[in-house]
């Protein structure tokens, strides 16, 4: 049974890697017109009918490799990994970043990418806008909300009023396990939801600012529910955390001293 699923993994990549040969052939077919010079009705049908790819797939190629031919730097990835690799950075990149780009095409996992992409665009890091809601209050229930409020901010204050718990003390523990309490508080406070400003995806792992490696102390302040492209990012050196402002970055700041443990975790959890 070992030997049948050997044979198939190698055959798959095999596959895989022919078929980005292929898909890296198309622009110079469709620019001569082979397709039509060997008689095909179209570069579709010609595409389908030997390499097994449909419409949606020759499209999805031409305009990625009319948006990298002018770029080198892009080409020569896409040539190791694949069009599909560089996808998530073709509308950002330009001549002059070229390179920077194929260096994070190179680093990242295809989803840490495309997340990292979008936090550079610009304005999709920052804070989301605020709502107004309008309420029709008793006046002594308006009184009585207006001086527990008091100087905060309205936001301060409902925020209160919806994570009551109260807040677990830091623990110190040579166990990387993070109690119970301290993640449901977690919970509660990010809603489930990525606590990178403004990201909006589902939260997936419990991510130590301050790294575990470090600081073995799970402190509710210093853990924050992130979601799996901002955990990437931060282990890549690419994220500003609290207590700075959520931010990404161009290059890691190797002077940190997060900076060798992150190295580690991303070789070992994000390999390419």
């Amino acid at each position: 049974m070992d030997d049948v699923h050997e044979k198939f993994v190698k055959y798959g990549s095999n596959a895989k890697a022919w078929m980005r040969k292929c898909e890296l052939l198309l622009p110079e077919i469709a620019r001569r017109e082979i397709w039509r010079k060997k008689r095909f009705g179209s570069i579709y049908e010609y595409a389908a009918k030997l390499a097994g790819m449909n419409r949606e797939k020759v499209n999805e190629c031409l305009r990625i490799y009319g948006h990298i031919e002018d770029k080198p730097e892009l080409l020569e990835v896409a040539e190791k990994k694949g069009l599909g690799a560089v996808r998530p950075v073709v509308t950002v990149a330009t001549q002059e970043d070229a390179g920077f780009w194929a260096e994070k095409v190179e680093d990242m996992s295809k989803h840490a990418l495309e997340v990292y992409v979008k936090d550079r665009r610009p304005g999709t890091a920052s804070q989301p806008e605020k709502i107004t809601i309008s309420m029709g209050l008793d006046p002594e229930i308006a009184r009585k909300l207006q001086k527990i409020k008091g100087d905060k901010d309205w936001n301060e204050l409902m925020e209160q009023f919806l994570n009551p718990q109260e807040k677990p003390e830091p623990i110190e523990t040579e166990s990387r396990h993070i109690p119970e309490k301290i993640k449901k508080y977690i919970r509660q406070r990010s809603g489930d939801y990525c606590e990178y400003d403004g990201c909006g995806r589902k939260a997936e792992i419990f991510h130590h600012t301050e790294r575990f490696a470090l600081n073995k102390c799970h402190d509710p302040d210093k853990i924050y529910h992130l979601c799996k492209g901002h955990e990437q990012l931060a282990h890549l050196g690419l994220l500003d955390e609290p207590p700075n402002t959520w931010k990404t970055r161009s290059e890691p700041d190797k002077s940190d001293s997060k900076y060798e443990i992150d190295q580690l975790v991303a070789k070992y959890r994000f390999p390419g």
